[in-house]
Protein backbone atom coordinates (compact mmCIF):
# COMPACT_ATOMS: atom_id res chain seq x y z
CA UNK A 1 0.00 0.00 0.00
CA UNK A 2 1.45 3.41 -1.15
CA UNK A 3 1.70 5.98 1.53
CA UNK A 4 1.31 9.67 0.47
CA UNK A 5 3.65 11.87 1.62
CA UNK A 6 3.08 15.73 2.88
CA UNK A 7 4.96 18.08 1.14
CA UNK A 8 7.52 19.89 3.29
CA UNK A 9 6.74 22.99 5.09
CA UNK A 10 7.02 25.92 2.71
CA UNK A 11 7.47 28.46 5.64
CA UNK A 12 9.87 28.53 8.61
CA UNK A 13 9.80 29.83 11.97
CA UNK A 14 10.69 33.54 11.59
CA UNK A 15 9.86 34.24 8.14
CA UNK A 16 8.17 36.75 6.88
CA UNK A 17 4.82 36.60 4.58
CA UNK A 18 2.44 39.18 2.91
CA UNK A 19 -1.68 37.85 2.37
CA UNK A 20 -4.99 39.72 2.04
CA UNK A 21 -5.99 41.09 4.88
CA UNK A 22 -9.43 42.40 4.64
CA UNK A 23 -8.84 44.96 1.71
CA UNK A 24 -5.21 45.57 2.04
CA UNK A 25 -2.05 43.36 1.15
CA UNK A 26 -0.07 42.82 4.67
CA UNK A 27 2.79 41.46 6.20
CA UNK A 28 3.64 39.11 9.25
CA UNK A 29 6.06 36.99 10.92
CA UNK A 30 5.37 33.07 11.19
CA UNK A 31 5.63 32.55 15.15
CA UNK A 32 4.85 28.56 14.63
CA UNK A 33 3.90 26.39 12.60
CA UNK A 34 1.11 24.35 13.56
CA UNK A 35 1.10 21.50 10.71
CA UNK A 36 -1.53 19.75 9.59
CA UNK A 37 -4.64 20.90 11.50
CA UNK A 38 -6.53 22.73 8.93
CA UNK A 39 -9.57 21.22 6.58
CA UNK A 40 -8.09 18.90 4.52
CA UNK A 41 -5.19 18.45 6.65
CA UNK A 42 -3.96 22.02 5.17
CA UNK A 43 -0.50 23.21 6.96
CA UNK A 44 -1.46 26.13 9.40
CA UNK A 45 0.85 28.29 10.73
CA UNK A 46 0.56 31.43 13.47
CA UNK A 47 1.25 34.69 12.24
CA UNK A 48 2.04 37.75 14.29
CA UNK A 49 0.74 41.09 12.41
CA UNK A 50 2.37 43.81 13.99
CA UNK A 51 -0.51 47.29 14.10
CA UNK A 52 1.67 49.37 15.53
CA UNK A 53 5.02 50.10 17.02
CA UNK A 54 3.94 48.25 20.24
CA UNK A 55 0.51 46.52 19.22
CA UNK A 56 0.27 43.18 17.56
CA UNK A 57 -1.93 40.24 17.06
CA UNK A 58 -1.54 36.84 16.33
CA UNK A 59 -3.40 34.45 14.46
CA UNK A 60 -3.58 31.27 11.99
CA UNK A 61 -3.21 31.43 8.63
CA UNK A 62 -3.23 27.94 5.98
CA UNK A 63 -0.23 28.38 3.75
CA UNK A 64 -1.78 28.73 0.95
CA UNK A 65 -3.41 32.09 1.84
CA UNK A 66 0.24 33.05 2.18
CA UNK A 67 3.45 33.83 -0.30
CA UNK A 68 6.46 35.01 0.90
CA UNK A 69 7.12 38.57 2.21
CA UNK A 70 10.96 40.51 1.42
CA UNK A 71 12.03 44.03 0.93
CA UNK A 72 12.59 44.50 -3.04
CA UNK A 73 15.63 46.18 -4.01
CA UNK A 74 14.11 49.32 -5.48
CA UNK A 75 12.15 50.02 -2.02
CA UNK A 76 15.54 49.13 -0.31
CA UNK A 77 17.84 51.92 -1.87
CA UNK A 78 14.44 54.38 -1.73
CA UNK A 79 14.50 53.92 2.37
CA UNK A 80 18.30 54.65 2.39
CA UNK A 81 18.12 57.39 -0.46
CA UNK A 82 15.04 59.29 1.15
CA UNK A 83 16.81 59.62 5.00
CA UNK A 84 17.25 56.01 6.20
CA UNK A 85 20.76 56.03 6.13
CA UNK A 86 21.21 58.97 7.82
CA UNK A 87 18.59 57.69 10.52
CA UNK A 88 20.55 54.31 11.07
CA UNK A 89 23.84 56.12 11.16
CA UNK A 90 22.39 58.26 14.29
CA UNK A 91 22.25 55.35 16.37
CA UNK A 92 25.90 55.03 16.70
CA UNK A 93 27.60 58.36 16.95
CA UNK A 94 29.43 57.21 20.24
CA UNK A 95 30.94 54.04 20.04
CA UNK A 96 31.57 51.80 22.74
CA UNK A 97 30.70 48.51 23.94
CA UNK A 98 27.68 46.96 22.43
CA UNK A 99 27.35 48.49 19.58
CA UNK A 100 24.25 48.50 17.78
CA UNK A 101 23.04 46.08 15.22
CA UNK A 102 20.41 47.35 12.45
CA UNK A 103 17.89 44.91 10.75
CA UNK A 104 15.73 45.91 7.45
CA UNK A 105 12.29 44.76 8.04
CA UNK A 106 9.00 45.11 6.52
CA UNK A 107 6.13 46.93 8.23
CA UNK A 108 2.79 45.18 7.88
CA UNK A 109 2.05 47.41 4.70
CA UNK A 110 5.39 46.25 3.34
CA UNK A 111 7.08 49.57 3.87
CA UNK A 112 10.83 49.43 4.43
CA UNK A 113 11.93 49.99 7.87
CA UNK A 114 14.76 49.58 10.27
CA UNK A 115 14.93 46.92 13.66
CA UNK A 116 17.53 46.52 16.50
CA UNK A 117 15.70 43.22 17.43
CA UNK A 118 17.12 40.24 15.32
CA UNK A 119 14.07 38.19 15.53
CA UNK A 120 11.99 41.08 13.60
CA UNK A 121 14.73 41.26 10.61
CA UNK A 122 15.16 40.29 7.60
CA UNK A 123 18.28 41.27 6.25
CA UNK A 124 20.96 43.00 7.75
CA UNK A 125 22.23 42.93 10.96
CA UNK A 126 25.74 44.14 11.05
CA UNK A 127 26.88 46.60 13.87
CA UNK A 128 26.28 49.97 12.47
CA UNK A 129 29.38 52.03 11.66
CA UNK A 130 30.79 54.25 14.63
CA UNK A 131 30.82 58.17 14.01
CA UNK A 132 30.31 57.94 10.43
CA UNK A 133 27.56 60.53 10.27
CA UNK A 134 28.40 64.45 10.82
CA UNK A 135 24.96 66.13 10.10
CA UNK A 136 22.86 64.47 7.81
CA UNK A 137 26.13 63.78 5.74
CA UNK A 138 28.37 61.02 5.75
CA UNK A 139 32.32 61.85 6.55
CA UNK A 140 34.48 60.90 3.78
CA UNK A 141 36.78 59.10 5.56
CA UNK A 142 33.71 56.58 6.59
CA UNK A 143 33.22 56.31 2.98
CA UNK A 144 34.09 52.70 2.80
CA UNK A 145 32.58 51.01 5.95
CA UNK A 146 29.64 52.87 5.37
CA UNK A 147 29.74 51.23 1.65
CA UNK A 148 30.85 47.47 2.85
CA UNK A 149 27.73 48.21 5.84
CA UNK A 150 24.92 48.70 3.15
CA UNK A 151 26.25 45.87 0.94
CA UNK A 152 24.73 43.62 4.08
CA UNK A 153 21.31 44.46 3.14
CA UNK A 154 21.97 42.89 -0.30
CA UNK A 155 23.42 46.17 -2.39
CA UNK A 156 26.18 46.02 -4.70
CA UNK A 157 29.33 48.11 -4.47
CA UNK A 158 27.62 50.47 -7.13
CA UNK A 159 24.30 50.99 -5.62
CA UNK A 160 26.00 50.90 -2.27
CA UNK A 161 28.21 54.12 -3.62
CA UNK A 162 24.91 55.50 -5.41
CA UNK A 163 23.11 55.56 -1.85
CA UNK A 164 26.51 58.24 -0.44
CA UNK A 165 26.28 60.13 -3.02
CA UNK A 166 22.66 60.92 -2.93
CA UNK A 167 22.99 61.03 0.62
CA UNK A 168 26.13 63.71 0.24
CA UNK A 169 29.71 63.43 1.81
CA UNK A 170 31.48 66.07 4.27
CA UNK A 171 35.07 66.03 4.79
Amino acid sequence: MATMQRPAPRFRLGDWVSFRYGTQQVCAQVIEDRGPLGVNRRRLYRIRLDRDADESIAFEMPEDDLAKASPNKVAVLAYFKQGGLSTILQSNLVGGQNQPRVWLTLDSRGKVMPTFTADRGMIGGEPVPVQALNGDRIFAAKEAEVVTFLQTFGLTRTEAVEVIRSVGTVP
